[in-house]
């Protein structure tokens, strides 16, 4: 797709695949860097199309390991581009080349803003993919409220929403003040009730942050992750895409485990009974098999589901001792 129309592009890359040697390849690449250079400091202004082809090669050079200090400013001007392709391009490679300590990310936050709160969610998908990689403190507290709105929005396809839960933790990690705690507590169980796996999946890794800032807050939240222990230990409603040889969504039940060991101790009874269910069945039911992948899979629950043992040892010393 990204070759599709670009010839110069295209025979670039066939050159620095037939080189022979290192040195060889150097050359070629030092010629280029000259010549786009001189392109993008020519007064004779670039087309979209050229812009977009040498921004292209710039990233291309630097995945190939060479510094590339310039084209910067040109692939974040791309980012306001009105086209996917030339949008595109402008996202993915200000991620690539960029990160949150350059001054001049912010010229183009009211871009990315238009580009959340705006319907096309491809341009949504873009920004906030870039935003999750390299947002920083100012982007936080200039986009921290449109990435909400998006996550708790029941018009947003799941696509959406889970790119949004990552983006959001990487703005709170930047600054915590832009959750505020007394309205998201709320939110947050209302997202545990969440049927997509990989929404549920992003969200969880920010109700993991947020709890290892602040316990309290989010005691509403544990009978919804000890439900989402049960769906998953249970088999229950888990697509095949969320199955991964033949275990329920691993990576989603290392993470409830893990935001379950914030809690000191579990005070509803029957909570604490299904916990202590789910627990058990999942110490019963692995099993050291020839396969690897269903092997460390099967084996990284099992050891997330024993590290939240030990930790409900401390308040639960009986029950505990029945699992074991």
């Amino acid at each position: 797709m990204v070759l599709s129309g670009m010839r110069g592009l295209s025979v670039f890359i066939s050159d620095i695949r037939n080189c022979q040697n290192k040195e060889v390849e150097r050359v070629r690449v030092d010629k280029e860097l000259g010549h786009i250079r001189t392109r993008f400091k020519s007064e004779k202004g670039l087309s979209h199309y050229e812009k977009k082809k040498y921004v292209w090669k710039v990233l291309y050079i630097y995945m190939l390991g060479y510094d590339v200090d310039f084209g910067h400013m040109e692939a974040l001007s791309l980012i306001s581009a009105p086209k996917y392709g030339e949008k595109q391009v402008g996202y993915i490679v200000t991620s690539c080349l960029l990160n949150e300590n350059y001054e001049f990310l912010r010229m183009v936050i009211n871009s990315v803003r238009n580009d959340i709160i705006g319907r096309n969610e491809t341009f949504q998908c873009l920004a906030l993919t870039m935003v999750g990689n390299i947002g920083g403190r100012d982007f936080a507290e200039s986009l921290a409220p449109d990435v909400q709105k998006l996550l708790i929005s029941s018009s947003c396809r799941p696509l959406v929403r889970k790119k949004a839960a990552l983006c959001l933790l990487r703005l709170y990690r930047k600054n915590p003040d832009v959750i505020n705690i007394d309205g998201w507590s709320d939110r947050m169980a209302q997202l545990l009730d969440e049927r997509d796996l990989g929404v549920l999946t992003s969200v969880m890794s920010l109700l993991v942050s947020l709890v290892s800032n602040n316990t309290d807050a989010y005691w509403n939240c544990v009978p919804k992750c000890v439900k989402i222990l049960e769906r998953l230990t249970r088999n229950l409603d888990v697509p095949q895409d969320y199955t991964y040889y033949g275990i329920s969504s691993p990576w989603l039940q290392v993470k409830t485990m893990r935001a379950l060991q914030y809690f000191p101790i579990i005070e509803d009874p029957n909570t604490r009974k299904s916990l202590f269910e789910v627990l058990q069945r999942i110490m019963m039911s692995t099993d050291s098999v020839k396969n690897v992948n269903k092997n460390n899979a099967s084996h990284a629950v099992l050891f997330e589901a024993l590290a939240l043992v030990r930790f409900l040892l401390k308040k639960h010393l009986s029950s505990c001792f029945t699992i074991i």
